[in-house]
C-alpha cells in the first residue's frame, strides 16, 4: 500500500527498529479490525489512520502517540479486550481518550462551553490525547468537501476557534499553521486564493531578496555563532489577519518577509541581535524577548523587525533546542510519566489548570475563557522583574488578580512605569506595573465591566456573591417557591379593572397627591398631580387613591452609593420596621451607585410611609421608588 510505504519512509530515520516493529503490528491490527471499511470520501479507513500517524511522526511525537494515532477509531469493546493486551495500558488509554472527544462532538455541534471545557479537561488529563486529536482534525479538515457548506463552515470555525489555538498553546507550530490555512480556505475561499496567488507571483522576488539578505548577514556575523539561517514563509492565514486588522490592500502589504537565525547558545542570541540592530534600522517598540520571559506554552525566541530597502523583515533568533521545541512542541518527546513529574510541563499547563477551576456556564464566561486562553497576549512585569502574561486589552486590575486574588480584591490604583494610573488603565507589553492596595477596599460591581480576563471576572463575581450572602441573613429573608403576585399601592373605585403601576418619571410616594393616566385597555400609570406629563394627557386622566391596607407583597427599589454593607443596612432597616422580606437583591447601576430591591409584606399604608422616612436616613441614600 502506497501510504504504508510513505509512513515507514518517514519513520525509519526517527524511530528504533523495536518501535517500527510495533507500528507494523498496529497496522496489521487495524487492517483486521477495519477490513475494507471506508470513509465518506471513499477512502479506506486505514489510509486515514496512516495519514494521522504520519502527521504525528512529522512532529517527532513519541512512539506511544504514533501508535494511538494508528489505532484511533477502534471501538470500546475491542479496546477493553485486545488493545490493552497487545499495546499496553498507556496506548489503550490514549485511544479511549479519542472516543471521549468523538462523543462530545456528536452531542455538541456548535462551539458551546461544554465542548470547550471537555476538550480542555482531556488536554489536562493527558495532553498526548490532544496531539492525536489535532492530527486527526487536520486530516479530516482536508476532506471536509464531503459535507454541505454549512457543516464545512462549522468544522472550519471549530478548528480556528479551538484546535488551532490549542496547537499553538502546546507548541505544535506546523499543525497550527495548517489548521489555520485550510480553515481560511473553507471560510473565505476567495481571499485565500487571492493571497496564495499573490505569494506565488512574488515568490521569486521574495526568495531573491531573502537569499541576498542572508548572504549579507553571514558576512556580518561571526560564523561560529551561526548554526543555520533560513527564510521563513509566512502563512496565508497570518497575512490574511494582518491585512484584515490593518485594513490595507494586499499589494501594499510589505511585511511578508520572514527569516530565522539558529545559534548555539542563549548568549549568541543576544550577540546576534546586537549586531543586527547596529547594522540595520529596527522598528521601535517591537522587540520581544521570549528567552528571558518565555510564553506560557514554553516558547522561547528573540523577535525583532528590521527595515531593509523599505521592506520589513521579521527576524526570529533562537538556539537549536528552542527551534526544535517551537516546531515540534516542547512536550513532543516526553512520556506521560515524565510529564507528571516535570516542573516545566506543569508550568506549561498551569494556564489550563487555572481555567478548569473557573465556574459558570454563561456565554460571557465562555467568551472570556476563549480570550484568556486563545487570544493575543500582552507581557507585563512586576517591579521584581517577574513576567505576567495577560489577554490583550487587560487592565491594571486584571494584572492585580493575576498577581493574587487578594491583591485584586484590595486594589485601588496602579503605577505603570512610575506613573499613577486608575485600575481601568489598559496595559501594553513591556509595562512595569505596581498595584496599590488598601485594606478597606472591597470589589466593586462595575469592575466586571472593564476587566477582560476570565480570572479577574470570576474572582470579582465570587467576592461580590460572598459579600451579598453575608449581608442577606437567610433567617430574615423568607423565600417563596411560588411565583409572587404583587399588590398595587393604589386603586380606583370606578376603574378597578385596570392594572396600576407607578410612573418612573416622577416616582410618586405614598400620601403624595396622585392621578392615573390610562396607557391601554388594561394598564394605568400613576403620576404625581404636578408631573409635567399629566398636563399633556388631560383626556386620559382618571381618579386614583393610595390603598390603606394590603393583602399581597409589594416591591420597593432603593438607589444608594456603593459601599460595603449597603444592602445589609437597608435590609436591617426594613426588618426592624416589622416587615417580612420575601426577596432581596442588589445590582450595579454605574461606577458609584447600586440599586437594592426588596419584596416586602406590609399591612398598612402608614407603615410604608414610616419605612420610606427611615430608608432616606441611611448613609449613601439617593432615591427610593415603588413598582
Amino acid at each position: 500500500m502506497e501510504y504504508k510505504d510513505k509512513f515507514f519512509d518517514l519513520c525509519k530515520e526517527k524511530y528504533s527498529k523495536k518501535q517500527l516493529s510495533k507500528f507494523k503490528e498496529a497496522i496489521s491490527f487495524i487492517e483486521e479490525v477495519f477490513i475494507d471499511e471506508k470513509r465518506l470520501n471513499g477512502e479506506l479507513l486505514i489510509v486515514h489512520n496512516l495519514k494521522v500517524g504520519a502527521i504525528l511522526a512529522e512532529n517527532h511525537l513519541s512512539s506511544e502517540v504514533i501508535l494511538a494515532g494508528l489505532l484511533h477509531g477502534v471501538e470500546e469493546d475491542i479496546l477493553i479486550t485486545d488493545l490493552k493486551k497487545k499495546f499496553g495500558g498507556s496506548v489503550s488509554e490514549l485511544v479511549f481518550g479519542q472516543l471521549q472527544l468523538r462523543e462530545i462532538k456528536a452531542k455538541h455541534k456548535d462551539l458551546e462551553s461544554e465542548l470547550l471545557r471537555k476538550v480542555l479537561f482531556v488536554t489536562l488529563s493527558d495532553p498526548r490525547i490532544i496531539f492525536v486529536k489535532l492530527a486527526d482534525k487536520l486530516e479530516n479538515l482536508k476532506d471536509v468537501s464531503v459535507f454541505g457548506i454549512r457543516e464545512q463552515k462549522r468544522i472550519a470555525n471549530e478548528s480556528l476557534e479551538i484546535y488551532a489555538p490549542l496547537a499553538n498553546r502546546l507548541g505544535l507550530e506546523q499543525i497550527k499553521r495548517n489548521l489555520e490555512d485550510i480553515s481560511l480556505k473553507i471560510l473565505n475561499n476567495k481571499k485565500y486564493f487571492e493571497i496564495a496567488k499573490f505569494l506565488d507571483a512574488t515568490k521569486k522576488e521574495r526568495k531573491d531578496f531573502i537569499d541576498l539578505f542572508i548572504q549579507e548577514i553571514r558576512r556580518s556575523l561571526d560564523k561560529k555563532k551561526i548554526v543555520k539561517i533560513k527564510g521563513r514563509e509566512k502563512s496565508i492565514y497570518s497575512i490574511y489577519k494582518k491585512i484584515t486588522e490593518r485594513k490595507i490592500p494586499l499589494d501594499l502589504h510589505r511585511d511578508h518577509f520572514a527569516m530565522r537565525i539558529i545559534v548555539n547558545s542563549e548568549k549568541d542570541c543576544y550577540d546576534v541581535l546586537g549586531i543586527l540592530h547596529e547594522k540595520y534600522e529596527s522598528m521601535q517598540g517591537l522587540l520581544k524577548d521570549y528567552i528571558a520571559n518565555p510564553k506560557s506554552n514554553g516558547y522561547q525566541s528573540l523577535h525583532t523587525i528590521l527595515i531593509v530597502d523599505s521592506k520589513k523583515i521579521e527576524v526570529q533568533i533562537r538556539t537549536k533546542r528552542m527551534d526544535e521545541e517551537a516546531e515540534e512542541g516542547s512536550a513532543a518527546h516526553w512520556s506521560y510519566k515524565n510529564m507528571k513529574s516535570d516542573l516545566g510541563f506543569e508550568k506549561k499547563v498551569s494556564w489550563l489548570r487555572s481555567v478548569m477551576e473557573l465556574k459558570g456556564e454563561d456565554r460571557d464566561l465562555l467568551g472570556s475563557i476563549k480570550k484568556s486562553i486563545f487570544g493575543e497576549k500582552v507581557y507585563c512585569y512586576t517591579p521584581k522583574g517577574k513576567a505576567i502574561e495577560l489577554p490583550e486589552g487587560s487592565t491594571v486590575l486584571d494584572f492585580a488578580y493575576y498577581v493574587h486574588q487578594e491583591v485584586g480584591n484590595k486594589a485601588v490604583a496602579g503605577r505603570i512605569n512610575g506613573s499613577f494610573v486608575p485600575l481601568k488603565k489598559k496595559l501594553k507589553s513591556g509595562d512595569v506595573v505596581v498595584v496599590l492596595t488598601n485594606k478597606l477596599q472591597v470589589p466593586r460591581r462595575h469592575w466586571i465591566k472593564f476587566v477582560v480576563s476570565s480570572r479577574a471576572k470570576t474572582f470579582i463575581k465570587k467576592a461580590i456573591k460572598k459579600r451579598d450572602n453575608i449581608e442577606i441573613n437567610k433567617n430574615y429573608v423568607i423565600s417563596s417557591k411560588e411565583k409572587l403576585s404583587f399588590d398595587s399601592l393604589v386603586y380606583s373605585r370606578d376603574f378597578n379593572h385596570y392594572e396600576f403601576s407607578l410612573a418612573k418619571c416622577c416616582s410618586p410616594m405614598p400620601v403624595e397627591e396622585i392621578v392615573g393616566v390610562i396607557k391601554s385597555q388594561k394598564r394605568v400609570l400613576v403620576h404625581k398631580t404636578d408631573c409635567n406629563y399629566v398636563s399633556k394627557v388631560k383626556d386620559k386622566i382618571i381618579p386614583v387613591s393610595w390603598k390603606e391596607e394590603f393583602s399581597r407583597p409589594i416591591k420597593i427599589f432603593v438607589e444608594a452609593k456603593e459601599r460595603s454593607g449597603v444592602l445589609k443596612d437597608f435590609l436591617n432597616t426594613i426588618i426592624h420596621g416589622g416587615f417580612i422580606v420575601n426577596d432581596a437583591t442588589i445590582k450595579g447601576l454605574d461606577e458609584e451607585f447600586v440599586e437594592c430591591s426588596f419584596v416586602i409584606v406590609p399591612r398598612k399604608l402608614n407603615e410604608v410611609v414610616k419605612l420610606v422616612k427611615r430608608i432616606k436616613n441611611i448613609r449613601g441614600f439617593r432615591k427610593v421608588r415603588f413598582e
